[in-house]
């Protein structure tokens, strides 16, 4: 083989390092239904109508009955729900009358008795079916229970009885986003959006719908009109920045969760995906100021948040941030943290042999750990143990979780033994799990240096 080939084939393996071990972007899980909703002004006015009798679609009412309701109204304008509560309990109408245990659902509800509110508004639809009404409430309880396929039967139920409302459309979005039924879930939202078009939770939703269907720019600027109605909740704002990173776009991330740390909304966990963006973009200090905030309220980060950050920490071989984020992590005892001690002490040089000796442990403790045994196979390479670190690259091979690092492993091992027919082969199973030009080319080359050794 040439000088020359060499030389490529040594830059490509430098590639393939690169491959296996760059940031992979961070994923959100649907953001639960926001608290403000149940005090918004859209939800409170289609609550509040919720009391009014519709003839064509729900249970008749006696005078006597009609007369208690009247009754009830004039209690609740005067703000004695309370009373209206005690009053409706105790008569005797409530327990025949599907109107009446509807109504008594209705104000267990707004008296935060979910449970009671559920048992009232079951009630009314055992004996009368069709009430419209009673099934989009008992809706709304089954969500603050958050019990949503109970929830989604019957919304779905309400619909088809005719409810039209935007609330009603937009909870069953959210029930349907949280299955992570995407393309159902934007159709319910934008219905809702029909007659609400000011609730920021229907936009929120569609974003997130948005998002998982791959119009992510249109995704993050719908979420720019959310976060200037609720600048304060700072989900919106951490959803946008994981939106942003998944379009390869850091530093719009970044200065998507600036503001919300600098007016302290920020949870421990953004934080440290803040501090996380910071140091990637070599902002020690930015960093280093988002850390300390982090860990300064009595909330911590979770292990995950932590782990991410000594990850970046330590492609910036910053050991002594790595540890000082482990000391930090204090007694959590977790295999992730335990797998990033061995990482540290080992690369940083502090003491391989330690290092080398837990990564050992965690592969016994549990020999399907494909991160583990990646790891003790990487240092296996490192101190000119070949035939044993391909043994674990194999092994770690058969984790879905570390699959492609692996074989980019074992080509990188390969090629330092001038096995370019296997390395060829371990290529080959890494693209068909993910896709790379980089790694096309790094194929080509392999192939080449292959014809030229024959």
């Amino acid at each position: 083989m040439s000088y020359l080939s060499k030389r490529y084939l040594s830059h490509l393996v430098s590639c393939l390092w690169f491959l296996a071990s760059s940031p992979q972007v961070f994923s959100a899980e649907p953001l639960p239904l926001s608290s403000s909703y149940w005090n918004d002004p859209a939800f409170l006015k289609s609550f509040n109508g919720s009391y009014r009798i519709e003839a064509r679609i729900e249970p008749s009412v006696s005078t006597a009955e009609r007369g208690l309701l009247v009754e009830i109204g004039e209690l609740m304008a005067g703000g004695k729900r309370d009373a209206a509560l005690a009053k409706l309990t105790s008569s005797p109408l409530t327990e025949k009358s599907p109107a009446l245990t509807f109504n008594l659902g209705n104000l267990h509800f707004e008296s935060g008795e979910t449970k009671k509110a559920i048992e009232a508004y079951t009630t009314a639809l055992k004996d009368y079916p069709s009430f419209r009404r009673a099934h989009r409430n008992l809706a709304l309880a089954h969500i603050r229970e958050s019990d949503l396929a109970k929830a989604l039967t019957h919304l779905t139920e309400a619909i088809r009885l005719g409810d039209s409302e935007g609330s009603t459309y937009g909870l069953l979005g959210y029930c349907r986003l949280v299955r992570k039924e995407w393309a159902s879930a934007l159709q319910s939202y934008r219905l809702a959006q029909i007659t609400e078009p000011g609730v920021p939770e229907w936009k929120a939703g569609i974003a997130q719908c948005l998002q998982n269907l791959d119009a992510k720019q249109e995704a993050a600027a719908l979420l720019d009109e959310v976060i200037r109605q609720r600048p304060s909740e700072s989900s919106y704002t951490v959803l946008q920045a994981n939106i942003f990173l998944e379009l390869d776009q850091p530093g719009s991330a970044a200065k998507a969760l600036e503001l919300p740390f600098r007016l302290g909304k920020l949870d421990p966990d953004p934080t440290l995906l803040l501090a996380d963006l910071h140091l990637r973009a070599d902002r020690k200090t930015a960093a280093e100021n988002a850390i300390a905030a982090a860990f300064s309220t009595e909330a911590k980060p979770g292990t995950q948040s932590i782990i991410r950050l000594i990850a970046t920490a330590s492609r910036h071989s910053d050991w002594l941030l790595v540890k000082d984020l482990l000391e930090k992590a204090g007694e959590d005892d977790s295999r992730e943290l335990r797998l990033a001690r061995a990482g540290y002490l080992i690369d940083s040089g502090e003491d391989a042999a330690a290092g080398a000796s837990l990564l050992k442990k965690l592969t016994e403790e549990d020999p399907t750990d494909g991160k583990a045994l990646l790891a003790l196979a990487n240092h296996l390479v490192s101190t000119a143990q070949p035939d044993s670190a391909e043994l674990l690259f194999e092994r770690a091979s058969i984790d879905p979780a570390t699959s492609y690092e692996a074989h980019i492993g074992l080509a990188r091992l390969h090629v330092s033994q001038s096995r370019y027919a296997d390395a060829v082969k371990a290529i080959d199973v890494a693209l068909a799990l993910r896709p790379s030009d980089t790694l096309n080319t790094y194929r080509e080359a392999l192939l080449s240096t292959l014809e030229a050794s024959q």
